[in-house]
């Protein structure tokens, strides 16, 4: 039998690095198909309606019974906010009538006859979700109550919502009063341009007519956000409505909106926003169902 060849050392080690180079190359081009196609973490979202939406290129990167329209509590105050800040000056006078100190609560607790300044208004719509001040500011701004709904749906056409009605200034029930998700988070994406809306939605404390005043949404005091820096929202709750929140943080330079409304437990509002605002930054790696 004729003896083998021997392959010199110096054939061996480049043929070993030709193959490292190899299979290196492969595994770059195939790394991604590859993370593609490990099985998506599937994430249920409980409220009856949800969206995201970045407010900076109008894309809605998710959407639940988007536009259907729903009851949504106090994130109906945001129009009002917006309609506040643009038709008064922070120390024009907001007049409270004995119909709006007489709203139901939540209320401020102030006396028919007293007047507080529009920024003071704003502090008590968006931190302590008061009814009576949204009212006074309905009849401060709009006249009336059917007044201001007017300038509430006028403006929320021009701001493209299709499936918006609004009756009441502070989204105390009226079944005629109605907003889908991807109407509120255009709402939203609105209202968060107001430097003064923004400022006051991420004030945790403040004073009001004599009144020490917390803001109700817990959201703003985290101390490290998981999922964006945060801008700011509203929350909402009536027994039809159930917990609502329509919130927004900046993710790079983006600004994403979320809405859940109908949400069964206030926890669930909360836990469901968060998971709106990790797949929008995720989105590759979380499928929402």
């Amino acid at each position: 039998m004729q003896a083998q060849e021997k392959i010199p050392q110096k054939w061996l080690r480049i043929g070993l690095a030709l193959t490292v180079s190899i299979m290196s190359v492969f595994l770059w081009f195939t790394a991604p198909a590859m993370a593609d196609s490990q099985p998506a973490r599937r994430v249920a979202i409980n409220a009856k309606s949800a969206v995201v939406l970045d407010a900076t290129t109008g894309k809605f990167l998710y959407q639940k019974h988007a536009d259907k329209p729903m009851f949504p509590a106090s994130t109906t105050k945001l129009m009002t906010a917006i309609l506040l800040v643009t038709h008064t000056e922070p120390d024009d006078v907001i007049y409270v009538s004995k119909a709006a100190a007489h709203e139901p609560r939540v209320r401020l607790g102030l006396k028919p006859g007293t007047e507080l300044t529009a920024d003071e208004a704003l502090h008590a719509l968006l931190m302590k979700s008061a009814n009576d001040v949204a009212y006074a500011v309905a009849e401060s701004v709009g006249g009336s109550q059917e007044g201001f709904a007017r300038m509430m749906n006028l403006k929320a056409r021009l701001l493209g919502c299709t499936n918006t009605n609004f009756v009441t200034p502070n989204g105390l029930h009226d079944d005629e009063h109605r907003a889908s998700a991807h109407d509120i988070a255009l709402i939203l994406a609105e209202a968060v341009k107001h430097r003064e809306i923004v400022q006051t939605m991420q004030d945790t404390h403040y004073t009001v007519h004599g009144k020490a005043i917390r803001n109700g949404n817990r959201f703003m005091y985290l101390k490290n956000s998981p999922f964006g820096q945060i801008i700011g929202g509203k929350t909402g709750y009536t027994s039809k409505a159930m917990y609502c929140l329509a919130f927004s943080v900046r993710q790079g330079n983006h600004v994403l909106v979320s809405v859940v409304l109908g949400a069964p437990r206030k926890s669930l509002m909360y836990r469901e926003t968060r998971r709106l605002l990790e797949f929008a930054e995720h989105h590759r790696e979380v499928v929402l169902v």
